[in-house]
């Protein structure tokens, strides 16, 4: 096992979409990740609303394109994204503090119904477009990049199909960039059904980015142990290094639930919300030291888990 350098064993970026914490400063710590936008709906322009935030100095800021927000009548070009994305960071001045951006994807990992956006994985077939769009997404960014890194994002359903779509992005990755793994934030919701080609994926394309010189790997909006674990250890197996973002951290405390696997507790309780917000930075800072220390804190799932052979329906042939 070798290990390129960093601090952390995840690093963390804590998604900001706000420009208090209940009363208090925001305070994301180290590294912050920004969406332009938020919404869950397509019916109205306002239901896509614009995220007001507030960066203390000091924080590294990665920029995401907003893609998931975007409902399908309300997908933009690649060149309107990324003017989006410019715009903002302009608008709630911390464009001096951005180090990467990332590229406009097509998420399969959501669905529309009626307006509506929800949680559930598209099919193979209908994901075969998202991967041209992100893989043109991907290009278009490595092209225009304004003097800041890349984070060039893949799609994918299965196995096959994403690993397909990382072949095609990696020759628009540059140095200092970082490998995208984009479409995976339910699996801690639906474990049993994600998980398995989660691993069966990430154990193809890992080694893939290892052979092809790629140094940094950012899995989007993942907090879940057991898929980070095998990540992980994949990473450290092939010499990448490894982040993930979340707005969870900073929101969980507000839902009454604190921690994650081996330091979550049910008896928490929301605060008042005169101290909800120190309570949010708290969860935010612990969640950092959490993923700094995940090999040791989390050694049950930092581990290879082999890929279970899929079962093999035998045919008789009918004798006369």
């Amino acid at each position: 096992m070798f290990r390129v350098e960093q601090e952390e064993a995840i690093r963390f970026y804590c998604g900001v979409s706000e420009q208090v914490w209940n009363h208090h400063p925001v305070a994301p710590g180290a590294y912050a990740c920004i969406s332009p936008v938020s919404g869950r709906h397509e019916d109205t322009p306002e239901s896509r609303r614009v995220n007001y935030v507030r960066i203390p100095p000091g924080t590294a800021v990665i920029q995401d394109s907003g893609a998931f927000s975007d409902g399908p009548r309300q997908r933009l070009s690649v060149e309107e994204a990324l003017e989006r994305q410019i715009a903002h960071a302009e608008r709630f001045g911390y464009a001096s503090q951005l180090t990467h951006r990332a590229s406009y994807d097509l998420l399969i990992d959501e669905k529309w119904e009626g307006g509506l956006r929800y949680k559930a994985r598209w099919s193979e077939e209908d994901a075969a477009r998202a991967c041209q769009l992100t893989v043109k997404a991907a290009s278009y960014l490595s092209r225009h990049r304004y003097g800041l890194g890349a984070i060039l994002s893949a799609q994918g359903v299965s196995a096959k199909q994403y690993l397909l779509c990382a072949e095609h992005i990696v020759p628009s990755l540059q140095e200092g960039d970082i490998f995208g793994l984009g479409g995976w934030c339910i699996t801690g919701k639906f474990p049993r059904h994600c998980l398995p080609v989660f691993r069966e994926t990430m154990q193809q394309v890992i080694p893939f980015l290892s052979r092809e010189g790629v140094k940094r790997v950012h899995v989007w909006g993942v907090c879940y142990a057991q898929a980070l674990g095998e990540l992980l250890w994949l990473c450290d197996q092939y010499g990448l290094v490894l982040s993930t973002d979340s707005a969870g951290p900073a929101l969980r405390p507000a839902l009454g639930r604190w921690g994650y696997a081996s330091w979550s507790d049910p008896s928490y309780r929301k605060p008042p919300n005169e101290t909800l917000g120190r309570h949010r930075k708290l969860h935010v800072y612990l969640t950092r030291r959490w993923l700094r220390d995940f090999r040791s804190r989390e050694a049950g799932s930092y581990r290879f888990v082999p890929i279970k052979p899929k079962p093999i329906q035998l045919k008789l042939d009918m004798v006369s």
